[in-house]
């Protein structure tokens, strides 16, 4: 799976996407709420052709729930609003989607200044957006965002956690990042702090014929290259594909919300 680099491009409101995706939300088998959250548009949002979204909320009380679907609100508010922003070149879409972000954490963290009962919530946010056959994404926490074909399965974001960071660092090993009893501290969420940093990055999706966008209620139960099985197994069906990755999370466990956005390609170039 390639990153690419910047250059001129044009995007019009008349845009026609490409792919055809589906999302749900399974609350799992030991949540007695819910604080996952997605959006899924294959038509498009603004000038964008097409937008797909997972946030996992977190905070006390009914503070995550609120924060994910927040975050979608404001984010999604902030394209809506700005279709007539003019975007010449790759790296404007990126910022476009940063953008976007910023202003989600600017309101989580407002209602939560002025509100006791929300007070440090917040929430991961990862969405991506698919242009001629360039996948935009940006990134915040450890909600992932997956490229899958036959061969391979990718995981193009980087979890923003502290077993990830421990990973990287040489502390502990892949295997004991499962069983660690801090995998689930996140090191970035949108909403906490009055500013946040956010990941941004572009792909080509030439060879690519699905992308995934999940929380951690899935990849914590199930692995890498069980969702690429069960990808292959339904193929076509990507409704079938959703529910079976849930159904497998809960088989494992269900330990935590499960959130689960698919995108498939119309055609993967040859």
């Amino acid at each position: 799976m390639q990153l690419v680099a910047n250059c001129e491009i044009g995007i019009s409101k008349s845009e026609v996407s490409s792919v055809i995706a589906i999302g749900k939300v399974d609350i799992g088998k030991k949540r007695k709420k819910n604080e996952d959250a997605i959006f899924v548009s294959d038509k498009g949002l603004g000038i964008l052709p097409n937008l797909y979204i997972v946030a996992d909320g977190m905070g006390g009380h009914n503070a995550g729930g609120t924060a994910s679907k927040l975050a979608i609100e404001s984010f999604c508010s902030y394209i809506d609003h700005h279709e007539d922003i003019t975007i010449k070149t790759r790296e404007d879409v990126m910022t476009f989607l940063k953008m976007g972000i910023l202003h989600a954490n600017h309101m989580i963290y407002e209602k939560a200044m002025s509100d006791e009962l929300y007070k440090g919530m917040g929430t991961t946010f990862t969405v991506a957006t698919i242009i001629d056959d360039i996948l935009y994404l940006a990134h915040v926490g450890d909600t992932r965002l997956y490229l899958v074909n036959r061969d391979t399965i990718f995981q193009a974001t980087t979890d923003h956690s502290l077993v990830q960071e421990m990973l990287t660092k040489g502390y502990i090993s892949e295997n004991e990042i499962k069983e660690h009893p801090q995998r689930h501290v996140i090191t970035r969420a949108v909403g906490t702090y009055e500013k946040v940093k956010v990941d941004t990055l572009m792909y080509d999706m030439s060879q690519v014929e699905y992308i995934i966008l999940c929380s951690d209620g899935l990849t914590t139960m199930v692995t890498d290259s069980v969702i690429h099985n069960i990808v292959y197994h339904y193929e076509e069906d990507i409704e079938k594909i959703v529910d079976s990755l849930m159904y497998e999370a809960n088989q494992q466990g269900g330990l935590d919300n499960i959130a689960v956005v698919i995108a498939k390609k119309y055609e993967v170039s040859k």
